[in-house]
């Protein structure tokens, strides 16, 4: 009982010191990259997905802007989307799973090196773990990552538990959280059956290969119906989304890098920056834990492949993003607290304590690539302007061009939007050629037909399995300034989100007409005067809910 009530207290803490100020940072206010200054621009997405769910349904197939959203399994969005169908719409609702999740995590490392290596190490794992910004980072905001971080960190911890599989137990666990990572990451939730493989190849044990594949039985019974129902009901948006554009595209040639920085140093340079003291740890724990390997220890073992799988996986999927290095922060810690602090002295007491200390310098100095940030940051910009816009309610659709809103508008509900690039090289299309082909990505030209092109755009749609407008024309290319001049004076009942510098290139007959609302140097509104043409009926049907104010 009283072992129970400890682990329970241990939670608690931990929740709270991930979880402190959870709701304080606005939507994509965080920046999921600190070094090269990217804010987490893909919360916006997941929140839009997860709110849609939560208003409207559709829970097998998400939705984004009006069309199918399979780049990714559902579990965030189904866990987001729930906690905000009970809770109501906040950004508190929308990260409760994923701050969870990361408790969980976090425990779970604690009780394993607790088992396997003594209370202090457990203490000073469980710090550098807390202590690590992109642990703090990922714990707090709607992304995949932590969810992953999860499964492999219980299936691993099952495999250091019984290294043969050989209880049914374990063989269950480590299929449910293959099953887990399967459904939160695509086929990065496998990364533990490499571990597994590498592991065994290194402490030259034989691979429990019945074992694996009673695991495997038990992930597929989870994770299959939701992909056999994809491949049934919507086979090519399935193999264009979840395998073309995820695995092909940016796993083999991702149309552009975040930096040209080759993926050695995108990555080390970034752990380097985030985390000195860890990177430090970790340089001086890895000869003793190879040796360790080499004396055939088996948690030794487990750990050198953790951190080899992961390494080789950052370096084979070529899209550089710094998330994925969140996967390699627990086997660190775990050495680093195992094997390198051991070695600086043996007093672990005080060696908790500096790190306590530690954790207090950094959540004083939150601006810095080290600190601790509990929803400091600055958010975006753009995000109040477009909540007074969703809260006036109007009926007409949206054109943001060039928008500096991280996609928050899509996650408003905004009758319709349209995301207007001026792109002279065309990149956006290669992000997803498909969309161009369903009408979802059409050049400004395309756009002025639109009337003509949509019953072509709804028929293709409708063979894909979405009998509906609604993602039709969601992204515009406008090869100059002159198309997306030409695109407001031909359209009077659209209302526009514009660069100051566009605006005031429009001829003044034209402004005249519209609703000019200055909103800084460098953006303005452009309403419409009257509703959309045709009256009510042609507005994009769907539920509207009020903008809450954490949102």
């Amino acid at each position: 009982m009283m072992r129970r009530l400890k682990i329970a207290g241990l939670f608690l803490l931990i929740l709270w010191l991930l979880g402190f100020g959870i709701h304080w940072a606005g939507l994509a206010g965080v920046f999921s990259d600190s070094v090269g200054g990217i804010r987490a621009q893909d919360e916006t997405t997941y929140a839009s997905s997860a709110a849609n769910l939560a208003v409207h349904g559709g829970w097998m197939t998400p939705k984004v802007l009006g069309r199918f959203y399979l780049v990714k399994p559902p579990l965030l969005i189904w866990l987001s989307g729930f906690s905000m169908r009970i809770l109501g719409i906040s950004r508190l609702a929308l990260r409760l799973p994923i701050l969870l999740a990361a408790t969980f995590a976090t425990l779970f490392l604690f009780i394993w090196s607790e088992a396997r290596y003594g209370r202090w190490t457990a203490v000073i794992a469980t710090l550098l773990i807390v202590a690590n910004p992109l642990w703090h980072t990922f714990s707090r905001i709607c992304y995949t990552d932590m969810l992953l971080a999860l499964a492999m960190i219980g299936a691993l911890w099952a495999v250091d538990r019984d290294p043969s599989l050989s209880e049914r137990r374990n063989i269950f666990l480590f299929g449910v959280f293959l099953a887990l990572g399967l459904m939160a990451k695509n086929v990065a939730g496998l990364l533990p059956l490499a571990v597994l493989s590498v592991a065994c190849l290194l402490t030259r044990r034989r691979l429990p290969v019945v074992s694996i594949l009673k695991s495997c039985a038990v992930t597929a019974v989870i994770a299959a119906p939701w992909h056999l129902y994809q491949l049934i009901s919507h086979p090519r948006w399935f193999w264009a989304d979840y395998v073309q554009i995820q695995l092909l595209e940016f796993g083999l040639r991702p149309p552009v890098q975040p930096s040209p920085d080759g993926a050695v140093w995108f990555y080390l340079k970034r752990l380097l920056l985030t985390d000195p003291l860890l990177s430090l740890l970790a340089l001086i724990a890895l000869p003793f834990l190879v040796r360790a390997v080499r004396a055939g220890k088996h948690d030794a073992g487990l750990l050198l492949s953790w951190l080899l799988v992961t390494g080789l996986a950052l370096l084979s999927f070529r899209y550089r993003n710094l998330p994925y290095l969140l996967y390699s922060v627990p086997p660190l810690a775990l050495a680093a607290a195992a094997y390198a602090v051991p070695v600086l002295g043996n007093r672990h007491k005080l060696a908790a304590l500096l790190l306590a200390a530690v954790f207090c310098v950094k959540v004083t100095f939150p601006s810095q690539v080290w600190g601790l940030s509990f929803g400091a940051n600055a958010p975006v910009s753009s995000a109040p302007w477009l909540r007074w816009y969703a809260d006036q309610r109007r009926p007409n659709e949206l054109i943001a061009v060039n928008s500096d809103d991280e996609f928050y508008a899509a996650a408003l509900p905004i009758p319709k939007i349209h995301y207007c690039y001026l792109d002279p090289n065309a990149l956006v299309r290669r992000y997803a050629p498909h969309y161009a082909y369903l009408g979802i990505t059409v050049s400004a030209a395309e756009f002025q037909e639109i009337d003509r092109l949509q019953p072509q755009f709804l028929e293709r749609l409708r063979r894909w399995g979405l009998p509906s407008a609604a993602p039709i024309a969601t992204n515009i290319v406008a090869p100059s300034p002159a198309d997306i001049e030409r695109l407001v004076e031909t359209h009077p009942h659209i209302d526009f989100y514009l660069p100051r510098d566009i605006v005031n290139q429009i001829p003044p007959e034209v402004t005249s007409t519209r609703r000019v609302v200055p909103l800084s140097a460098d953006r303005s509104f452009l309403l419409a005067m009257d509703g959309p043409e045709g009256g009510p009926e042609t507005r994009v049907a769907q539920v509207r809910w009020s903008v809450p104010k954490d949102w």
